[in-house]
């Protein structure tokens, strides 16, 4: 995995016959016709051929835009509303960057400051301990506005500082500030401004998509209604009522932290988004500086064209998932494995043979070896602090083959293979639980199950059951495995899924034609398949699960554009790079990515995406309730846009209102529960400060159907009713955005629906209607 040099960015050694050349022409070729034929899986009305004669005029639809008949508030004179919540984001982001410069220069990575390799590093460690932060002042209830500032300004200065003296020590001098022309204009001038002109707008996309309002179901309820409660609460506690919040949650301190920079919750929820889309922009220099380094400066330029241009590091840019972390630490964690195995080669061909003891060799070990594990190690648990399925994309694969590595390459001295493994074990050990392991405690002590709620069989858990495990289970576990499910499967990962780049799988497989660091690449395409396998097999196969996999792929798409230079290959790679582009720009810029209203008025995006989302909670909000006026919420867990006090409860969790409500039997189904007396109901409720309660029956309603988590029998309309009859209720509210034409839902919703609860079945203007949701007053809030 040692580094070849290239006499010019451009340059690969190659196979010069023409059958190759060829080839490789007619592969890109016929993908491309095959990726173009599949309709968009998420989006079927729509044929990716349609799109292509539409590039132009959608382009210019984004320059010069068609005027709307009656248009909303939006454009450039908006565009000062989203200053403070860039000033936010750049406050964390230096704040992060001075801390990971400081943390790489204390376990003496041996890179200048000021280089593309020590910024990913440093960026991403700093955020990692940034978030590890906020949890600590979370947790101690210290989260303050001031605080933040005060030591996110303080950790940007000392990073600063450090560096500038550490370049002062290792240079002689302080960073040049001098700006200067080139004598002449180059080709590799223009390729890498050509580069940076086709990332460009999927850049300033990511950036102002990224401040947008969320619409998304997982975002609203726990990626920020877990950090909204934290900030409304003033401090970080279990939350008994939302599962997902026991999660590592190293993306959602960001973005609490923005809360507590801004003072408010709903503002500094964009702010923290547009700090979580950073990630994608260190992802593409991590990408660039592998590829570089081992392939040389035009494999990386494209695989970081690869990646920006592709619409789902876009699309994971503008939603508040985890995966854009995920997938940032899985590349920087790579990064550092192969840089440290490369220190362990070069050491293990330099050495000396002399006949000395193996405690003196181990010691002779260089120095670099062991800081380099370190960093793996701490960027491999930062990966795990995304999410728990890190553990086994990043930390055990990674673990493994630097153990692997380890035992092979030290094989001639038994003695030293057994140390030498051993410690390189258990510094990378050291280093994911140093980063990884707060939230493991965290859990511990609050559940007594350090990866709560997995492994209930092992640990057990405060508040879980069976009955709630197994449904856990069920809703995340391993799909039916077959031949049919594999090549579906496949196909999604590769051609099929609406936001693929189509350069991603068509340029990787060429990577076996670049006769550069060859054994690297068989590598690379080796983790690629581990971690198509373990997502297949391993989970519940949700599309964006395998995301984190793609700036592998990009690297290898960078790779194999540059395996031969032929002026009629680079000629060729050109045009699909930039027909691809293209398309992709059209992909994300035409609302087939995700929300693209990038300049709209803040007052008017929030209202309209509340209304989108869950309107009845939109009702609640104009009736402005004051802090004593509480809501339960049932069969609704998205709740981070109601400005109201909120009872909830998640379908993994237990049902509130059948706490409430029912007299416990376990001898009886759910179904068959009978009610507590209508005074203590009415009692509990006045007790709790319950207003309205809110049921969002078609919740209710995606979670019964089959193939889905399940939900509690005992919720019913009837219940309802019967609670209106005895005075606990009043009638529900009327509301407009209740209603869904029965005939237009699909069969088995209609089935459930005729089962279940034939009593939402309405009929309003001689056509039948499905009662999606309702707003019941109490009845003793009068």
């Amino acid at each position: 995995m040692n580094k070849t040099a290239a006499d010019s960015p451009m340059e690969s050694l190659e196979k010069d016959s023409p059958l190759f050349l060829s080839g490789a022409l007619a592969w890109v070729l016929l993908f491309f016709i095959a990726f173009l034929t599949i309709p968009l899986t998420n989006n079927q009305e729509i044929d990716r051929w349609y799109i292509v004669p539409e590039i132009p005029f959608l382009l210019l639809d984004l320059i010069d835009p068609l005027p709307e008949e009656n248009p909303h508030p939006a454009g450039w004179a908006y565009f000062p509303q989203r200053i403070p919540l860039i000033g936010i984001a750049a406050i964390v982001l230096l704040g992060a960057w001075g801390l990971g410069q400081l943390v790489t220069r204390l376990i003496r990575i041996p890179l200048h400051p000021f280089t593309a390799e020590r910024t990913v590093f440093a960026s991403g460690l700093g955020i990692s301990l940034v978030s590890l932060l906020t949890l600590g002042g979370g947790l101690l209830g210290i989260l303050t506005q001031g605080l933040c500032y005060a030591v996110l300004i303080t950790m940007a200065t000392a990073g600063i500082a450090s560096a500038l003296q550490e370049t002062k020590q290792k240079t002689g001098s302080l960073v040049s500030l001098k700006l200067s022309l080139p004598k002449s204009i180059t080709f590799d001038m223009l390729f890498r401004v050509g580069c940076c002109l086709l990332m460009s707008p999927f850049v300033m996309s990511m950036f102002l998509g990224s401040m947008l309002p969320s619409t998304d179901y997982d975002v609203l309820e726990y990626h920020f209604g877990g950090p909204k409660e934290y900030y409304q609460q003033g401090y970080i506690g279990f939350l008994p009522h939302n599962v997902y919040t026991s999660f590592p949650f190293l993306t959602e301190m960001l973005t609490l932290l923005s809360m507590t920079l801004k003072g408010d919750w709903f503002s500094g929820a964009q702010a923290g988004k547009l700090v979580l889309m950073s990630f994608a922009i260190f992802t593409a220099l991590g990408i660039f500086t592998m590829a570089r380094h081992w392939f040389g400066s035009a494999a990386g330029w494209i695989a970081a064209t690869v990646f920006l241009t592709n619409p789902w590091t876009y699309r994971m840019s503008i939603i508040a998932y985890t995966e854009g972390a995920l997938s940032f630490y899985l590349l920087a964690s790579l990064v550092s494995l192969i840089l440290t195995i490369a220190v362990l080669q070069k050491w293990k061909a330099n050495s000396n043979d002399a006949a000395d003891d193996s405690a003196a060799r181990t010691s002779r070990l260089p120095g670099e070896l062991w800081s380099w594990t370190l960093l793996t190690g701490l960027l491999a648990g930062s990966a795990m602090s995304t999410k728990y399925p890190g553990v086994l994309s990043v930390v055990i694969p990674l673990g493994l083959t630097l153990l692997g590595f380890s035992w092979v390459l030290l094989k001639e001295d038994r003695s030293l293979r057994w140390s030498a493994t051993f410690k390189l074990g258990m510094l990378f050990a050291a280093g994911t639980l140093i980063t990884v392991g707060p939230w493991l405690l965290k859990n511990l002590v609050e559940t007594g199950n350090p990866v709560y709620p997995l492994l209930y069989s092992v640990f057990g858990g405060y508040d879980l059951t069976e009955a709630l495990n197994a449904k856990w289970k069920n809703g995340h576990g391993m799909r039916t495995i077959g031949l049919k499910e594999f090549k579906d499967s496949l196909l999604d990962v590769t051609m099929t899924s609406d936001w693929l780049s189509p350069l991603l799988f068509c340029l990787a497989p060429l990577a076996f034609l670049n006769q550069r660091q060859r054994r690297l690449i068989h590598w690379l395409w080796i983790y690629i398949g581990f971690l198509f396998f373990s997502w297949w097999l391993l989970t519940h196969r949700i599309d964006r699960f395998w995301v984190p996999m793609l700036p592998v792929v990009a690297v290898l798409a960078g790779i194999g554009a540059t395996w031969s230079s032929k002026l009629l290959w680079r000629t060729g790679v050109t045009a699909v790079v930039f027909f691809a582009v293209l398309f992709n720009l059209c992909i994300i810029t035409s609302g087939l990515g995700g929300n693209n209203a990038y300049l709209d008025d803040f007052t008017y995006a929030r209202n309209f995406t509340g209304n989108l989302t869950a309107p009845e909670i939109e009702v609640l909000n104009k009736m402005q309730l004051d802090p004593n006026q509480v809501v339960l919420f049932v069969g609704e867990a998205k709740v981070f846009n109601a400005n109201f006090p909120v009872i909830y409860n998640t379908v993994f969790d237990e049902d509130i209102f059948q706490q409430w409500t029912a007299q416990p039997d376990p001898e009886l189904p759910d179904k068959e529960l009978s009610m507590k007396p209508a005074r203590e109901i009415e009692a509990k409720l006045k007790a709790e400060h319950i207003t309205y309660v809110y049921v969002n029956w078609a919740e209710i309603l995606r979670y019964r159907i089959p193939g889905s988590y399940g939900y509690t029998d005992y919720v019913t309309p009837l219940r309802f009713q019967q609670l209106v009859k005895e005075g606990v209720l009043q009638p529900p509210l009327p509301n407009k955005y209740s209603y869904l034409k029965f005939e237009s839902m699909a069969e088995n919703k209609r089935t459930e629906i005729e089962q279940w609860a034939p009593e939402l079945i309405v009929e309003r203007e001689g056509e039948l209607y499905f009662i999606t949701a309702q707003i019941f007053p109490v009845a003793a809030s009068e």
